[in-house]
This record gives structure tokens, sequence and C-alpha cells, in this order.
């Protein structure tokens, strides 16, 4: 065997190339979906593992089909677990953070440090239009939203 050459099974791509997918929708990009295309290219690696399939056609077929059925097995389950009303973080409103990263602007997200975690977090709707917190001034938490902190300038409370 030619240690140059690579001879991996076609399931054992499918089976990386679904678990890349899942992970990189959890850890980079949530909520766009790929977890469905992830659980789909798995279910093409498991099959193609059984033997029933073998052409390319029938696996993207597959890959298609499966990630349909995938999104529509899992959507409502998915979107009522991310949006839970009790989001166990009531125990921080109120608190302060720090802003991280760059400053915050209202209608732009940005990030604020709270107890040694970086947070996602956006401005409170009411209030100053042009309001601009700088990096390493404290804010207050007022709520959380869906995993998002929605923060007033510290002066306000």
């Amino acid at each position: 065997m030619n240690p140059l050459t690579f001879d991996f099974p076609i399931s054992s791509i499918w089976l990386a190339f679904g678990v890349f997918l899942i992970i990189f929708e959890v850890f980079f990009i949530p909520g766009i979906g790929l977890v469905f295309a992830g659980l789909g290219a798995v279910t093409v690696g498991g099959v193609l593992l059984t033997g029933w399939i073998d052409t390319a056609s029938s696996q993207f077929i597959l890959f298609f089909l499966s990630t349909g059925a995938w999104a529509i097995c899992l959507w409502k389950p998915l979107k009522k677990f991310i949006e839970v009303k009790d989001s166990g973080f009531d125990d921080i409103v109120g608190s302060t953070a720090i802003v991280y990263g760059v400053a915050l602007k209202k209608g732009k997200s940005g990030e604020v440090k709270w107890s040694g975690a970086i947070m996602k977090c956006e401005l409170h709707s009411e209030g100053d239009d042009n309001l601009i917190i700088e990096v390493g001034e404290e804010v207050v938490i007022r709520e959380v939203c869906k995993g998002i902190l929605i923060v007033e300038e510290k002066s306000q409370k």
C-alpha cells in the first residue's frame, strides 16, 4: 500500500462529514440547520455500512431525503428546547457584566464577560439610539432572551 494514497471507505467519509457538520453548527454557527444535514450524512454512512446502497446517485438522493426527514422529525422538538421560557439564567438578571471585544451599539450584537464567561449580548431597546458603551465598561443584565443577554448602561439602574 502506498502511504501517499488515501483509501478510506466512502461510508467513513459520510460519517466524518456528518459529525463535522453537527460539530460545526453546535460550536460555530448555531441555528442554521446543519445538524439536520449532519444527521442525513450519518444516515447515509450507516446505510452504506449495511450495504443497502452503493451508487453515488443513490447516496445523494438518500442524503437529501434523510436530511429532510430529520428536519421534519426534529424541528419542533429542537425549537421548543431552544425557546424554553425558564432559561435557568434568572439568577444573573440584575448583576453586572463587563463589555468585551467591541463596543456595544444599539441594534448590534456584542459580547460581555460575566463571572468569567464570555456571553453574547444586545443593548436594551429603550433609551438613547446613539448610545455606545465602550469595552471595559460595566453594564447591568436586564433579561435573558433565547440565550442572549439583554443589557443596559449601568448608570440607568
